[in-house]
C-alpha cells in the first residue's frame, strides 16, 4: 500500500508553571513525547489509550491545528508544517479534514445545515451558490439526511444526525484523509453503529483514509485495520487488529482488552484493573512511562526507556520483556 501519511518523532509539549512556596517553577507537560508510525492509503489506523494519552492532541497535530514542538509530520512526503504558499495551504486543507467528538458543540446554532456544509466550500470560492447548494444536497443523501432538512438548524436534529452533518461537512472539500476524533462517544450506543457503518460505506464509495481516535476498544476492533495503543505520550504497541486482540504483547494492551465488557452473565469477571493513577505528564517516571503500574516492572525499567520494535509481521511493542 501506499504511504499516505508519516509521522516521525513527534513531540508536543505544553509550558506550565508549578508553584514551590514563594518560586515558580517552569516546566513542561509532554503532552505527545516523540512518536513514530506511518497511515497507508485506503486504511482505519486506530489510535487508543485512556484520557490524558495524548491521542486527541497527535490529531490535532495532524489537522494543523496546533504546531508540534519537535518532529516532523508529512502528507505523501511533505512536511505539513513547511513554509507553504496559499495555494499550497489550501490544498493540504482540502486534503486532510477532521471530525469532532462533541456534535453538540461543533456545528454553530446559528447556521443551518444547508450553510454549515456548504461552508467550507464558500470559504473556497470555487463553486457558484447554486452548484455549492447542489453538493450539499448531494452530501446530505450521502450520510443518510433527507433534502427538506436543508433549512433547518442544529437544535433541531438528534445527536446522531448532528454528527451526520459534520461527517459531511468534513467530506465538502473531497478529502483523502480524514482524523475522526472520537466520533461516536457523545451517542447512545443505538446509534453508534449506525455511524461506524455510514463511515465504512463512504471509506468505500470515497476512497478514504481515517484514522480513527477512541477509548472503545471494541469500536476500534470493529472498524479499524491496525491499531497503535499510547500511554503517557509515548507508544507502547502497533500492531494490526488481529495481531492486537489475539496476540497481546504489552501489559498496558492487556489490561485494556481486558476491560472490554462481555455481554455474557455467565463469562467470568476480569481481574481487577491496574493498580495506581496515571502519573502526570509534567513530572513523568524516569525510564519506561509504564513502570509504576506494571506487574512486571525491574531496575532496568526505571533507568531505560524501553525502544519500540518489531517483533515480527509489522507488530511493534515498546517493552524490555518481549
Amino acid at each position: 500500500m501506499k504511504k499516505l501519511l508519516e509521522v516521525r518523532d513527534l513531540k508536543v509539549y505544553y509550558p506550565v508553571k508549578e508553584s514551590k512556596g514563594l518560586r515558580t517553577i517552569k516546566k513542561q507537560l509532554k503532552a505527545v513525547n516523540g512518536i513514530s508510525f506511518d497511515v497507508y492509503e485506503g486504511e482505519t489506523f486506530g489510535i487508543v489509550g485512556e484520557s490524558g494519552c495524548g491521542k486527541t492532541t497527535t490529531g490535532k497535530a495532524i489537522v494543523r491545528l496546533l504546531k508540534p514542538t519537535g518532529g516532523i509530520i508529512s502528507f505523501e512526503g511533505n512536511d505539513i508544517f513547511r513554509k507553504m504558499t496559499r495555494t499550497e495551504q489550501k490544498e493540504l486543507t482540502r486534503e486532510i479534514q477532521l471530525i469532532f467528538q462533541d456534535p453538540y458543540s461543533s456545528l454553530d446554532p446559528r447556521f443551518t445545515v444547508g450553510r454549515i456544509i456548504g461552508e467550507p466550500l464558500a470559504v473556497r470560492g470555487e463553486l457558484s451558490a447554486s452548484q455549492r447548494k447542489e453538493k450539499v444536497l448531494s452530501l446530505m443523501e450521502d450520510v443518510g439526511l433527507g433534502k427538506q432538512q436543508y433549512s433547518k438548524f442544529p437544535h433541531e436534529f438528534s445527536g446522531g444526525q448532528r454528527q451526520r452533518i459534520g461527517v459531511a461537512r468534513a467530506l465538502a472539500l473531497n478529502p483523502r484523509l480524514i482524523v475522526c476524533d472520537e466520533p461516536v462517544s457523545a451517542l447512545d450506543v443505538s446509534i453508534q453503529a449506525q455511524i461506524l457503518n455510514l463511515l465504512q460505506d463512504l471509506q468505500k464509495k470515497y476512497s478514504l483514509t481515517y484514522i480513527f481516535i477512541s477509548h472503545n476498544l471494541s469500536v476500534v476492533k470493529h472498524l479499524c485495520d491496525r491499531i497503535m495503543v499510547m500511554y503517557l505520550g509515548n507508544v507502547v504497541e502497533l500492531a494490526s487488529s488481529d495481531q492486537l486482540f489475539d496476540n497481546t504483547q504489552h501489559p498496558y494492551s492487556e489490561a485494556l482488552l481486558a476491560a472490554i465488557p462481555v455481554p455474557d452473565p455467565d463469562h467470568p469477571r476480569p481481574a481487577e484493573g491496574l493498580e495506581g493513577d496515571v502519573p502526570s505528564p509534567i513530572n513523568p517516571p524516569s525510564g519506561c512511562c509504564f513502570r509504576t503500574r506494571c506487574p512486571y516492572a525491574d531496575e532496568r525499567c526505571a533507568k531505560e526507556k524501553p525502544v519500540l520494535k518489531d517483533i515480527g509481521n509489522g507488530h511493534m511493542v515498546a517493552f524490555h520483556k518481549r
